[in-house]
């Protein structure tokens, strides 16, 4: 057994810079991870506002959190039809979700 090593992978998110560590190789599975971060954050910016880091953070991962839960409820009962329904639903999900960020600012 090879024992793996430890690798410093640096991410952005909201324009602020973070290193992260983790298994040696997953350095560009990481930075994807932490695109789709950004660009949540990037979307909830630009219609809330810079809300603080952590409020960013916390709101971006429940949005995602959400699409995943959704997807593994749905994912056995869906056919190509149903998929923009679904996707119809996540988008009104992610409006909710915002319409309730705003009133807490």
């Amino acid at each position: 057994m090879s024992k793996q090593t430890q690798a410093i992978v640096e991410i952005k998110i909201n324009n602020q810079s973070y290193k992260i560590s983790c298994e040696n190789g997953e350095q560009d599975h990481i930075k994807k991870l932490s695109q789709i971060i950004n660009e949540e954050v990037e979307g909830l910016v630009s219609s809330l506002g810079q809300i603080g880091d952590n409020r960013l953070l916390l709101m971006a991962s429940l949005i995602i959190a959400d699409r995943i839960y959704s997807k593994q409820n749905y994912s056995n009962k869906i056919d190509d039809n149903e998929y923009g329904s679904l996707l119809e639903i996540i988008k009104k999900a992610t409006k909710r979700i915002e319409l309730v960020a705003d009133k807490l600012v």
